[in-house]
């Protein structure tokens, strides 16, 4: 069994062109035998998504997007779409499971509490590598499917096969830069209609609750904006 936190190790030796050998010549004769059985029965890692017993005893799993909290899912998607920077992949990979697996207590999503959050860090570190990455790829593919099927263009906008590909460059506007940075932040002034009082409670709005609102409120704007560009069309008549 080769926990997240040796996976780390490896991952970063591999990276840095230095070889299993390196981290075997710290290990014993019995932990290195140990060691290497317990490498050839782990990679490759494969693309499970079955959730295991080990898992669902020590952790809440969220591998459903509608079981999120509005705030929750806002952080999975700013590192799933690079808002945030890491040293490694794997760096990524932990702080993404930080999100999707909760501490077993936890009876309201909340990660505030830095001691909490470092022993549930190391709670994942101590984890089978391959049990971590099903429920990655669960979650994902069910991220997959919500986002970009069941609510397609809600969140992100779906490309237009009509429209050609530019291959050049071009540097975003600053209408375009402000949108991107304050995206999210004004999804949740949009749905607590500008009350900055009640931000808190939006942010801890379940999914199911946001995104059949923001659907809604999605097709409502294209309704109207098609009626605005008919009635300016009429006018010009």
């Amino acid at each position: 069994m080769i926990d997240f936190k040796t996976h780390i190790k490896l991952s970063k030796q591999l990276f840095s062109s230095e070889s299993v050998d390196a981290y075997l010549q710290d290990l014993d004769l019995l932990e290195r035998v140990r060691f290497v059985k317990a490498l050839k029965e782990t990679y490759p890692l494969t693309e499970g998504k079955s959730v295991s017993e080990l898992i669902s005893d020590n952790f809440q799993v969220y591998d459903n997007v509608f079981d999120l909290v509005l705030g929750q899912f806002i952080m999975i998607e700013q590192i799933l779409t690079g808002k945030f920077k890491f040293n490694a992949p794997t760096d990524m990979d932990l702080e993404l499971m930080t999100y999707i697996l909760r501490p077993k207590d936890e009876q309201e999503y909340d990660n505030t509490d830095s001691t909490k959050e470092a022993k549930h860090r190391e709670a994942i570190l101590n984890t089978p590598v391959q049990d971590l990455y099903n429920v990655v790829n669960k979650f994902l593919a069910n991220r997959d499917l919500i986002l970009f099927k069941q609510f397609s263009g809600v969140f992100y906008a779906t490309p237009d096969p009509n429209e050609t590909n530019d291959d050049e460059f071009t540097t975003p506007g600053a209408d375009e830069m402000f949108n991107q940075q304050w995206y999210w932040y004004s999804i949740v002034r949009l749905l607590a209609k500008e009350d900055i009082r009640i931000y808190d409670e939006i942010y801890m709005l379940k999914m199911n609750v946001v995104l059949p609102e923001m659907s809604y409120l999605a097709q409502k704007n294209k309704i109207e904006a098609a009626q605005q560009r008919q009635a300016a069309a009429m006018r010009r008549l």
